[in-house]
């Protein structure tokens, strides 16, 4: 990739795999294109690194980062930073499902508000595979 992304989404992953290819193609079926994927795989000893790589083989937007062992979200976060281009910074866990509008309506808000820093999204909770009604 040679050419700046606006949006760089920082996704740190330790042990993912449970919902990892969820997370990803949450991010990647964004209706806004102009963004990089950086992957921190914090030493995971699963199935991560391979989902991650099968992923990064489709689309030349992920780029794969891999620490030997795992340092933990402070620093994966941190050397993931460092890592990316994009003038808007968009955070992103290996559990989170993104509406395809969300990168869009984030950049339009930021492009529109120029003296805003930073934006959430709102959340709603979904009930994970072995969990209870009362556990959401």
């Amino acid at each position: 990739m040679s050419l700046k992304p606006l949006v760089s989404v920082l996704m740190p992953v330790y042990n993912g795999e449970l919902f990892l290819s969820d997370a990803l193609e949450s991010i990647l079926n964004q209706n806004y294109s102009d963004f990089e994927l950086i992957l921190i795989d914090d030493g995971s000893t699963d199935k991560t690194p391979e989902i991650l790589h099968q992923f990064a083989r489709m689309d030349k937007r992920i780029i794969v980062f891999t620490h030997g062992s795992n340092l933990g979200l402070t620093k994966s976060l941190s050397s993931g930073l460092a890592k990316c281009r994009g003038e808007f910074i968009a955070r992103h866990n290996a559990d989170d499902l993104s509406e395809p509008e969300r990168l869009a309506c984030q950049v339009d808000f930021f492009i529109d508000h120029s003296d805003y820093g930073l934006v959430g999204t709102a959340v709603s909770k979904r009930k994970l595979p072995g969990q209870s009604e009362s556990e959401v």
